[in-house]
This record gives C-alpha cells, sequence and structure tokens, in this order.
C-alpha cells in the first residue's frame, strides 16, 4: 500500500534541516552582543589605532580624488603634536591653506585676513584636516564597548567609542579592526545620536613597519558629496620650519617659502 504521508514527511524533514542550516549560518555572521571592553581590548585598540602610528612631527603629499565628477585636488600636510598645515598645492589656489591650531581651524589666503572657521570643517573635497593629519582613536575618544564578529583569523572587533574633544569630525565613531593582522578596516564616523554619517575604507597600506594606510576610500552618507579616495604620495618624519603654524608676519613668511622650494 502505498504510503502518501512520505513525501510530506521527507519535505518537512528538509526544510527543518535547511532551517537549522540557516540559524547555525546566522549565529555564526552575526555578531555577538556588545559587552564591556577589557584590557585585551584596550590593548588591541592602542595597537590597531591609526593615530598613534604617525610621526608626532611630519610632512606628507596627499591626494584627493572624488570617485565621480570632478574636484581631484593635491595637498601638503604638515604636522606638529596638536599643530597642522593643508596647503593647496594647486596653482590655482595659490596661497591658500587651512591652519589647525588648539583654538580652532583658520582659512589663510595670500593678501587676505585669515578666517576662523567651524570646528571640523570639511576643507578637502569633504574631507576633514582631523582625518589627513590622523585622529588617534585611543587618545581622543572614550571606548564604550567592544562586539565581536566571526572567528579566528576572520574575526572583526568593532571598538564604540564617543569623542573627548568638541573639535573632533563626529562625536562618536564605529572602528572596525581586524584581529588576527591587528589593523582597522573601516571607521563608521556616527552623529551625536549614533547614525551613520561617514565611512572611512581602508584599501591598501604602506610598507614598512608603521601602521600608515596608503589609499582609503571615504564616503559620505548624509552630504551628498561624492565618495573620494585618499592617497598618501609622500610622507616623512621631520621638523616643520620655524613659525609655520602662528598667524603672524612670521608665520605669513614661513608659509610663503614653502611655496618657492
Amino acid at each position: 500500500m502505498c504510503d502518501h504521508r512520505r513525501p510530506l514527511r521527507v519535505g518537512l524533514r528538509w526544510l527543518a534541516l535547511a532551517l537549522a542550516a540557516a540559524l547555525a549560518a546566522f549565529a555564526i555572521a552575526a555578531p555577538a552582543a556588545a559587552a564591556p571592553p577589557t584590557a585585551a581590548d584596550r590593548e588591541l585598540l592602542a595597537a590597531s589605532d591609526l593615530g598613534g602610528a604617525l610621526p608626532a612631527a611630519f610632512r606628507s603629499e596627499v591626494k584627493v580624488e572624488p570617485l565621480a565628477g570632478s574636484g581631484a585636488g593635491s595637498f601638503e600636510v604638515w604636522r606638529n603634536g596638536n599643530l597642522a598645515l593643508l596647503r593647496f598645492l594647486d596653482p590655482k589656489q595659490n596661497g591658500k591653506a587651512f591652519l589647525q591650531r588648539p583654538e580652532g581651524t583658520w582659512l589663510l589666503a595670500r593678501g587676505a585676513r585669515p578666517v576662523k572657521l567651524g570646528t571640523a570643517s570639511r576643507l578637502a573635497a569633504g574631507v576633514s584636516l582631523q582625518e589627513l593629519v590622523g585622529l588617534s582613536f585611543a587618545r581622543d575618544f572614550t571606548l564604550e564597548d567592544v562586539t565581536r564578529q566571526g572567528t579566528g583569523v576572520a574575526e572583526l572587533v568593532t571598538f564604540a567609542l564617543r569623542g573627548k574633544r568638541a573639535d573632533l569630525p563626529y562625536p562618536r565613531a564605529s572602528y572596525v579592526v581586524r584581529a588576527g593582522s591587528r589593523r582597522p578596516v573601516r571607521i563608521d564616523y556616527r552623529l551625536a545620536n549614533g547614525r551613520v554619517a561617514r565611512v572611512v575604507e581602508i584599501s591598501e597600506w604602506r610598507s614598512g613597519a608603521r601602521l600608515i594606510p596608503a589609499v582609503t576610500v571615504a564616503k559620505d552618507l548624509v552630504g551628498g558629496r561624492a565618495p573620494v579616495r585618499v592617497r598618501l604620495v609622500a610622507l616623512d618624519e621631520r621638523q616643520p620650519p620655524a613659525h609655520l603654524f602662528e598667524i603672524t608676519p612670521a608665520g605669513d613668511a614661513a608659509r610663503t617659502a614653502l611655496g618657492k622650494r
């Protein structure tokens, strides 16, 4: 006698197996619940901190290229501690620069009075000066909690960070690190309400012992700007010229001398 219930039982068995497999895959892919940071978490954040890997004083050249449309530009960046200067290398922008000082960021233009800008201003094709000189995610942010996803060499650790200073580009950030390599793969900058406003992905690294990106891609999720690629063309550890970060006649002379090299 034919058992008409057998196909139904077989179908239900396959459905149960498929559901179990889907739940298992979800359990593997889904991140664990956020947990309070441990001493090991803080050590991993410090080891993967991009800002901590940069020299305290340096000169660099960067190229910012929108992935759609026009607006590419090349810039010279000088830094010494919390002082920084971004100078346009395009001859059409001759004499234009942005200066970061403890009291804020200034727009400098030859023959014009310095103009003080708001905190965390977008400067080069939407990229902030803080991004270009290197934020310290271990020093400039408070680590609130940690989330893990995956296992082994594929494990991703997400550090939930809250800014300590008002002049940071965004008040919150998620710093995603591959635990096996101890290298960050992505930074999600967030608004105060937690919404992701900007994503920075690291696609290439410079050779050498220092943890320094060669190419990053930044995506603006709220401002409507096209994604941009930031290439680090050169980086030299050196002291800046005297008076370079001053808003004085001596500072004007030091910055003018850069353009004559």
